[in-house]
């Protein structure tokens, strides 16, 4: 069901990351040096090149790097190891209810890690086809993996700017990475912001 998903979000994560290197060499090189439709195709060519070989590497990345980075967490980093939590926070849920039952879930004596497990089991399974988990899963997949494609694009150019020929495009100018790091963080954001939804959209639709 994941690589299902992944793969339809493939198109929207390579466009996403060519549109990042395409706003990077525009404000590296400036609209008169790009101005041509000859330079113009050659930055975007390189770019859509540069990018189906980063959706490549994010595809290889493991998805427990990708959440550890996303949320932030070395340990029980899955959303769903606090579904407890942001199920108390979400007006959609009856607190007391899903904790009657699903006691195993949602008891506070669950270590992390057996939570996520029993969510996957006895709540987001029975569900997983239905709509609005379907398409909430879908949207956490795209933004997780379009922050992993644009980090790697990030770090790609923090070392081009240390180790990198400036003969070839100049020294990296600070603007470019002020758009890159405000895409990563956007996508970080949304990414962190969907997966919580995720979970919490499982539940609702289980309840």
């Amino acid at each position: 069901m994941e690589n299902d998903l992944k793969k339809e979000n493939s198109r929207n994560v390579f466009l996403i990351m060519a549109a990042s290197l395409v706003l990077s060499a525009f404000f590296q090189l400036g609209s008169k040096s790009i101005a041509s439709l000859i330079e113009l195709a050659v930055v975007g060519g390189g770019s859509l090149m540069l990018s189906a070989i980063l959706l490549m590497l994010t595809n290889i990345v493991p998805q427990s790097v990708k959440h550890k980075f996303v949320f932030t967490r070395l340990k029980n980093e899955l959303p769903a190891c606090r579904v407890n939590q942001l199920c108390r926070k979400d007006s959609r849920v009856e607190y007391g209810l899903v904790k009657e039952r699903w006691p195993e879930v949602f008891s506070d004596d669950v270590d992390g890690d057996t939570r996520n497990s029993r969510w996957y089991q006895q709540i987001y399974k029975p569900v997983k086809d239905t709509r609005e988990v379907l398409q909430a899963h879908r949207t956490f997949l795209l933004y997780r993996d379009t922050f992993s494609g644009l980090a790697l694009i990030f770090l790609g150019t923090i070392v081009w700017s240390l180790i990198g020929d400036v003969k070839n495009i100049g020294e990296i100018k600070p603007i470019v990475f002020v758009v890159q790091g405000a895409l990563m963080i956007l996508a970080l954001i949304a990414a962190r912001i969907s997966g919580n939804r995720f979970v919490v959209n499982a539940v609702a639709a289980a309840e």
